[in-house]
């Protein structure tokens, strides 16, 4: 992999390189970093006349990432889309805890710290929410729910196991936009498959979800 820079519009702008046994020349933004996967022998004149005719689209995704979580003392993490400061308080305990807008951590390793307190807050919230689904909107039996970490799915659901996983950075998001998630893997209990039965049933529990889908994809995993 090679770090290279470009200017786009003005801008430098700094781009991942790899080099790949393929056929095109494929981009993309990965948390505010565009990183280009070329052919084996694929000069940078033309990697970089490929990437400036996408400028506009490509400059408007790095300019939209906003981070979830600074893990640092004095950075910041956002918990259902609210934002508070950490300050660290090391003494040893593998704690948090919330003083009005800032989180206290009282230990050194604060992502680990962090991580612990939003899988327990994600998972209750989660739950509660599938409780509430079940006993008015679904005929289903309570299924088993795990918080994972995923590189690029908000969740998934392995119906013959009676199981529903939850990527954890949905702990960062909007509730609405989370509701929308558990609804969805609730409905593959019902139809495994995204057929058009699949988003009828969706339709009937969350009108809207047309409007959440599309701010869920502006999202980043």
């Amino acid at each position: 992999m090679k770090e290279l820079q470009i200017q786009l519009d003005q801008e430098i702008v700094t781009y991942q390189l790899t080099y790949k046994h393929m056929q095109n020349i494929r981009m993309r933004v990965k948390d505010g970093v565009l990183h280009v996967s070329a052919p084996y022998g694929t000069s940078q004149v033309l990697i970089e006349t490929v990437i400036q005719n996408y400028q506009q689209r490509l400059l408007k995704q790095i300019k939209a990432y906003q981070p979830y979580v600074q893990y640092s003392d004095g950075g910041f993490i956002l918990i259902f889309n609210q934002r508070y400061d950490i300050v660290l308080r090391d003494i040893g305990i593998k704690k948090c805890q919330f003083h009005g807008q800032c989180i206290y951590v009282y230990h050194q390793n604060i992502k680990e710290c962090l991580e612990k307190l939003c899988q327990k807050i994600l998972l209750d919230y989660i739950e509660e929410k599938v409780i509430g689904y079940l006993a008015h909107d679904f005929d289903l039996e309570m299924p088993r729910i795990e918080i994972k970490k995923y590189k690029s799915r908000w969740g998934s659901c392995y119906y013959k196991e009676h199981l529903i996983t939850f990527h954890l950075g949905l702990v960062h998001l909007e509730k609405e936009l989370i509701d929308y998630v558990i609804i969805h893997e609730l409905t593959h209990f019902l139809h495994p498959d995204h057929s058009r039965l699949f988003y009828a049933e969706i339709q009937k529990r969350m009108p809207h979800y047309k409007e959440l889908q599309k701010r869920l994809k502006e999202k980043h995993t």
